[in-house]
């Protein structure tokens, strides 16, 4: 039974191996077998012919109309540049007259594509080119650009009728089922033209700001967005051309164009839409402007379920009817996605920009709707003075309600910037004076440690206005990452938020559900009431876990306990380190300065004499754990925490880089801050201690290596104390092997490693004892190799009797992989161990503390 075009379906898998084949494409014959082969897997009941020397064609009968489809391929073509394009669709054109010689039959649709970008068209503005009198139809097609470069190329270039949409392949969210799609609408003579969906809105966007517009860089991304919506959806109304078609003029906003790339792209999408469809356009325009200002301002689309949630959540405090009991104000409006999808009695929304009120016109039409700059407009406004309160910007109604009736029931419902002060690294001026703030000056006036985060800036603000005014009815709905509540250099602004406000509860989910953002990080959405919180409150706030379910709606699927380290009863791990480390010695010794494992300039630097290494502890929670904790073998230049190591602190201190190293950063756990073990002199801390030291050993992050005097030429040494077995048993290996530089130097420098002198003193579960003996057979069968890996690679100063774990793995990994790989699955097991006994040691906190 004959199919319909839009039954045709590309998957995932093909547009994937079109891209790996295009990727690897280094001439024209990979291009064109890569889109064969996506065509090919596309129309299965209709395969494509490579007869009467074109690049292929496929001819097919739909329930809509016949499909002839004739493909023409290149390497590098630039077909962004329309002159090109047409250099291509000449050629196209001499075959369409070849076959229609041959076949009786026409191409209805062509196909052309690059390395880079494609586009599909429908032939009929061509068929007029077909009977020029003046053209010589047996030139080759694959010379007719250069035969009638001043003539019929020229002539397509003017075409107005003559229209493409580029594809660009390899984009983030190019699939090759667009392609079929434009098949599919194009090849009918109704005049049907592409939709933009939420599918396909970034790709036509980013054609929109890089092919239409020749003047973008001037406008912010706000602006940019609204130009793309209006000239979408509404360019009957709002926009005018010029007389030569140059200039556009978009709601009062001149805009340059290039013409014939604009003729293309409202040519190709669909003009009207139904007002549900319209929304979606307003939905996703913060999506749009995130991807131009590459999150730098931290600036996220709050998804539709998950405002729902929280108003549900508000509901449930402020009562069933709080969005007409309550005066709300949404001092970070952007086009509304708080907002637009409930109906509040008094509402008050402001924004940065004009265009996000243009833009977002037709929501909450009854609100009162403002541009404010929240963190530097009216900033003394709060403050009452001689001429009692003044405001430039603020609207009199909300000045009155602020000022008149402080009692007045009050809700800030908001999702500010997450971005931080001074990270604007877009090169965009719409986000050119957001850096740098008054509110910002205040914060850092009274030291309080976080003013560059955003957040806390408009939070800050909100505190200012409930203390100064008086509003002690207000309440706050927040979305902001939870490291609000967790954060160490948010101790300070906590107190100042704790003595104002109380924290009610607080709801966590993955940032992922804001679009294109990562998953690897939380947002809490947490509600506050005026008031002071408990002074035995602060440390510990339970929070629920919410997710986005398959029938779209948002539920509570766990609790998780957010805590902090400013209870002046415990420690955090970072201040366990400092009380757990040896002053230096006032005697040193010369060492190599090394910036990595292996990399070293050869400067030579002093360091205390009772140092054997040095553990880098920076930002005491579990993210910085997979870039900020590890042990070097001498001191670092970088600015981060950094403690010496010694021999009578070692194995607490291992117990601090052991426990930030075995517990894997998930968005649920990655601001949960490290403590101090519960009890140091208990049996479960002892037993955490042992496996520390045996872990510290064998850890990637342990970046300790054994060299001599002539390493680099330096003249110094260093010792190993990370190492396993003794000299007796190296000069034993080196004497069986023939190695007099490991056997001299067991001799000459040996002495008793302080990790094997604590495991001869320590009680050994069987998995210690079976790690290190899987190690030390590694030791012994790689040993015969290490002259070759010595005389190949010299800077892993393989030949010295105490080498480290990873300059012995740089032997092991070529000789005896699969030992290596025995033992790497014994380590990932103890790996987990040690987790458990982090937990149950103290040192983090989760909903295991509330079970």
């Amino acid at each position: 039974m004959t199919k319909s075009i839009k039954e045709v379906k590309a998957s995932s898998k093909i547009t994937r191996e079109l891209l790996d084949g295009l990727s690897k494409a280094t001439r024209e014959k990979g291009v064109e077998n890569s889109y064969w082969q996506a065509i090919r897997s596309t129309f299965k009941h209709g395969q494509p012919s490579d007869s009467d020397d074109t690049d292929g064609y496929i001819d097919i009968k739909y329930v809509e109309s016949d499909l002839f489809l004739l493909m023409e391929f290149k390497f590098e073509k630039h077909l962004e540049k329309r002159l090109h394009a047409m250099e291509v669709i000449i050629q196209t054109v001499f075959y369409m007259h070849s076959l229609r010689d041959k076949l009786a039959k026409v191409p209805n649709m062509i196909f052309i594509g690059d390395k880079h970008s494609a586009f599909v068209m429908n032939t009929k503005p061509l068929l007029k080119y077909l009977d020029h009198d003046d053209v010589d139809w047996t030139v080759s097609p694959s010379h007719a650009a250069a035969k009638y470069r001043a003539g019929m190329v020229v002539d397509l270039y003017n075409d107005s009728d003559i229209n493409y949409y580029l594809h660009y392949v390899g984009g983030k969210d190019f699939k090759f089922q667009d392609l079929i799609d434009d098949i599919a609408t194009l090849m009918s003579d109704n005049e049907e033209k592409i939709k933009l969906t939420p599918s396909n809105i970034n790709a036509a966007f980013d054609q929109f700001i890089n092919q239409v517009l020749t003047n973008h860089k001037k406008f912010t991304a706000e602006e940019l967005v609204s130009l793309f919506i209006t000239i979408a959806t509404d360019r009957k109304n709002n926009v005018y051309e010029n007389e030569d078609g140059s200039k556009l003029k978009v709601n009062n906003t001149s805009v340059s164009i290039n013409k014939s790339n604009y003729r293309s792209f409202i040519g190709h999408f669909q003009e009207r839409y139904k007002p549900s469809e319209k929304r979606m356009f307003t939905e996703t325009s913060d999506r749009l402007i995130q991807d131009l200002q590459r999150r730098s301002s931290g600036e996220f689309y709050t998804p539709s379920a998950f405002v729902n949630y929280a108003t549900s959540r508000l509901s449930k405090y402020l009562g069933d009817n709080w969005n007409n009991e309550f005066v709300v104000w949404d001092p970070a409006w952007g086009t509304g996605n708080l907002t637009r999808d409930s109906h509040f009695e008094k509402l008050f929304v402001s924004t940065l920009h004009k265009s996000d009120l243009d833009q977002g016109k037709q929501y909450n039409t009854n609100a009162s709707k403002f541009v404010f700059d929240f963190l530097n407009d009216d900033i003394d406004f709060e403050n009452n003075n001689l001429f009692g309160y003044k405001s430039d910007k603020l609207p009199q109604e909300l000045i009155d309600i602020f000022v008149n009736h402080p009692d007045s029931k009050i809700c800030i419902f908001m999702n500010p910037p997450y971005g931080t002060a001074g990270n604007n690294k877009s090169g965009r001026k719409s986000k050119a004076g957001i850096s740098k703030t008054k509110i910002q000056i205040e914060m850092r006036d009274q030291h309080l440690k976080v003013q560059e985060q955003l957040y806390a800036q408009f939070l800050y603000r909100v505190i200012k206005m409930k203390r100064l005014l008086n509003l002690n009815n207000i309440y706050i709905g927040l979305f902001s990452p939870s490291l609000l509540l967790t954060g160490t250099k948010y101790n300070k602004f906590r107190d100042l938020l704790f003595d104002n406000f109380e924290y009610v509860e607080g709801n966590l989910f993955e940032a992922s559900n804001f679009a294109d953002v990562s998953n690897n990080w939380a947002i809490n959405f947490s509600i506050w009431k005026a008031g002071k919180q408990d002074a035995d409150k602060r440390f510990v706030f339970d929070s629920n876990i919410i997710k986005l379910n398959t029938a779209g709606d948002v539920s509570i699927v766990g609790h998780k306990l957010l805590y902090n380290t400013d209870n002046e009863n415990g420690d955090s791990l970072q201040e366990f380190l400092s009380k757990n480390t040896d002053d230096p010695s006032e005697f040193t010794k010369k060492v190599l300065q090394f910036s990595s494992r292996y990399s070293t300039k050869g400067k030579v630097v002093e360091e205390p004499q009772n140092a054997i290494g040095y553990i880098i502890n920076d930002t005491n929670n579990v993210e910085a754990s997979a870039m900020g904790s590890y042990l070097m073998h001498s001191p670092i230049t970088r600015h981060l925490k950094s403690a010496i190591i010694t021999a009578n602190t070692f194995a607490d201190q291992m117990v601090v880089f052991a426990s930030r190293k075995n517990v894997e950063s998930t968005w649920i756990n990655q601001k949960d801050e490290f403590l101090a073990p519960k009890d140091v002199n208990s049996e479960v801390y002892n037993k955490l201690r042992v496996k520390s030291v045996i872990y510290s050993i064998f850890s990637p992050a342990n970046n300790i290596m054994s060299y001599r005097s002539d390493y680099h030429g330096a003249g110094v040494i260093n010792l190993n104390n990370w190492f396993f077995m003794n000299a007796d048993d190296m000069k034993s290996l080196a004497d069986e092997y023939n190695n007099d530089r490991v056997y001299n130097d067991a001799v000459e420098n040996a002495n008793s490693p302080i990790a094997l002198r604590f495991i001869d003193n320590s009680n050994l579960d069987e998995k210690d004892t079976q790690l290190i003996k899987t190690a030390r057979e590694i030791v012994r069968d790689s040993f015969k190799f290490r002259n070759i890996i010595n005389d190949d690679s010299p800077e892993y100063a393989v030949n010295t009797w105490d080498a480290s774990w990873n300059q012995i793995l740089k032997v092991a990994n070529q000789y005896i992989p699969e030992k290596v790989k025995e033992f790497n699955k014994l380590f990932n097991k103890y790996q987990s161990d040690i987790s458990d006994l982090i937990y149950e040691n103290g040192i983090l906190l989760t909903d295991r503390e509330n079970e």
